[in-house]
């Protein structure tokens, strides 16, 4: 009971701010329409310089680097092709296939992974973190053009794919962190103080645009669709992969962010996504607000299996 009641109060910011965005809804000081803008900015602002702020910082000769970025990335690859070879097999409609496989593998990651670990971890240990979103982030958006473009039989433009790859400002905050931490570059306090200041508020900020997007408005129409996708993507996936990477050893942040990775609710981003690359864009948006629902009981029990075998 006592495991119980201090996951939940370790988990209890988190919740709070995203009842915060649902109440913002509710009073429409933020709409839906507001959204997209809104995490955009909040990307390209607060969690670049949270992103950036966390690996300037980090010791990356204290972690196994290279163990981690193979693991998240093979997780992500594996995932994938798994789906990729099952889900055409069950589903006949494209659009909607090639939706459903992004859905399953493609994880709010970006919003979420450094939120769980500085809850459950401490904000000076979320370096693994901060690394994996260096190669998971960049998988996730290669591979869900590849799945569109596969399924409607069009050609994949790698260059293309690439040069969005690199203009990404998530990856920009971590090479440009990296080369800090690489040459031991340190800021005056005057230009330091302001970038943390930044970067501390991109968790709650994500929290509560995360719980105005909470919403089941047109979720009738695909229900079986939607719970099926929806228990692949937060039971089945880490199912699969949470337990090889405590095999392989991961605790603490690292294991938290290979957690949330592949247990958390599906990108908000995929909505967009599939309406500009032919997919079904209702379902994904069925998917994102039905994942991020159940999400808020399904990763505490994550959490809460997790901590019990003192992993983290």
């Amino acid at each position: 009971m006592q495991l119980l009641i201090d996951t939940f109060l370790a988990l209890c910011p988190l919740y709070f701010y995203m009842t915060v965005g649902v109440v913002l809804r509710k009073m429409k000081v933020l709409k839906s329409e507001d959204l997209p803008k809104l995490n955009a900015f909040q990307i390209r602002c607060f969690i670049f310089f949270s992103l950036f702020n966390n690996v300037r910082n980090s010791d990356f000769s204290a972690m196994d680097s290279g163990k981690l970025l193979l693991f998240g990335g093979a997780s992500v690859v594996f995932l994938f092709l798994l789906y990729m070879l099952t889900v055409p097999r069950v589903l006949k409609d494209r659009r909607q296939t090639a939706t459903a496989i992004q859905c399953m593998h493609r994880s709010n990651f970006v919003l979420l992974g450094m939120a769980y670990a500085e809850q459950l971890c401490g904000p000076e240990n979320v370096g693994p973190v901060s690394l994996l979103i260096c190669i998971v982030t960049p998988l996730f958006n290669l591979l869900a053009v590849i799945t569109f473009e596969l399924l409607r039989g069009g050609k994949i433009h790698f260059g293309q794919i690439l040069w969005k790859i690199l203009k990404n400002p998530l990856i920009i905050a971590t090479i440009l962190g990296g080369l800090c931490a690489l040459f031991k570059i340190r800021f005056p306090e005057y230009l330091d103080k302001p970038m943390k200041a930044l970067g501390s508020a991109a968790t709650p900020l994500a929290m509560v645009l995360v719980g105005a997007s909470l919403t089941l408005k047109s979720l009738e129409k695909n229900k079986k669709l939607v719970l099926g996708v929806s228990a692949v993507k937060l039971l089945l996936s880490p199912l699969l992969i949470v337990p090889a990477a405590v095999l392989m050893g991961f605790r603490g942040a690292a294991l938290v962010g290979i957690m949330t990775a592949m247990a958390g609710p599906t990108a908000v981003v995929s909505v967009s996504m599939s309406y500009e690359l032919g997919g079904d864009g209702e379902l994904a948006a069925e998917i994102v607000a039905t994942t991020s629902l159940l999400s808020l009981v399904t990763m505490f029990l994550w959490v809460l299996a997790l901590r019990g075998m003192g992993y983290f």
